[in-house]
């Protein structure tokens, strides 16, 4: 009996680590209240703003893919994500954006992509750009987290200040390119194919002139061959455009 004893109570013990490590494994580790944020990150953004303007362009709308992220379990259901939009310009559904009416985050999922088309209304050249705020919130399923909000502004004209400069507190992109104009932020996109230079920024200060450096280069070579063959090229208001040394 012994011996039999000698032999079984390892196993046994073995055994109770055993299931006492699967108990574990099925403790969740995530015990807070859902939520659900803008995942930023997937949408290309380094803070919840985004401009469109229409004047550098002659496209007629423009998609924006709302990337929600949960904060929790995916369910074997759906449920139904909270979210408004409000505009304090007189921005209006059907005429300056388009939208699902409800957003559902669908079973078994814990991510969504909702379309967002911002669309170029004949209003904007003649009462000037129009903002929106949209905002998740909480509905019966899900609790709105800490990145619940995102700002977006549409014009049809080329603006007379460089689009993303607005949160930075150091290092300005005049630094590089120079104090704006509409004709040189025009001739800037030209060359660049960029505008809203917001992702150009880190935490909220331009901290990577790596990209700013090399493109106020190619943008003093490239003002330099278009002057050669039209001459200096003007500013209506502004004047002579040029860019710093």
């Amino acid at each position: 009996m012994k011996s039999i004893i000698k032999y079984v109570l390892p196993v046994l013990t073995g055994l109770f680590f055993v299931l006492a490590a699967c108990e574990k494994e099925d403790i969740p580790y995530y015990s807070d209240v859902e939520r659900i944020n803008f995942d930023y990150t997937s949408m290309g953004l380094s803070k919840d703003t985004v401009n469109i303007a229409y004047g550098f362009v002659t496209d007629r709308y423009t998609n924006i893919d709302l990337e929600l992220l949960l904060t929790g379990y995916a369910k074997d259901y759906d449920r139904v994500i909270g979210l408004t939009i409000t505009s304090e310009d007189g921005a209006v559904a059907g005429t300056n954006y388009e939208i699902a009416d409800n957003v559902i985050m669908p079973k078994g999922e814990v991510s969504i992509s909702v379309p967002l088309k911002v669309l170029r209304s004949e209003d904007l050249m003649t009462t000037g750009a129009k903002s929106f705020l949209v905002k998740l919130v909480d509905s019966d399923d899900l609790v709105a987290g800490l990145r619940t909000t995102l700002f977006v502004t549409v014009s049809d004209d080329i603006p007379d200040k460089w689009i993303g400069d607005e949160g930075w507190f150091m290092n300005p992109i005049s630094q590089y390119f120079g104090e704006c104009s509409k004709t040189k932020y025009l001739f800037v996109y030209e060359q660049l194919g960029v505008w809203d230079f917001s992702s150009w920024s880190y935490w909220g200060m331009m901290g990577d002139a790596a990209k700013f450096t090399p493109a106020k280069r190619i943008l003093k070579e490239k003002l330099a061959e278009y002057e050669a063959e039209n001459g200096p090229l003007v500013d209506p208001k502004e004047g002579r455009v040029t860019f710093p040394d």
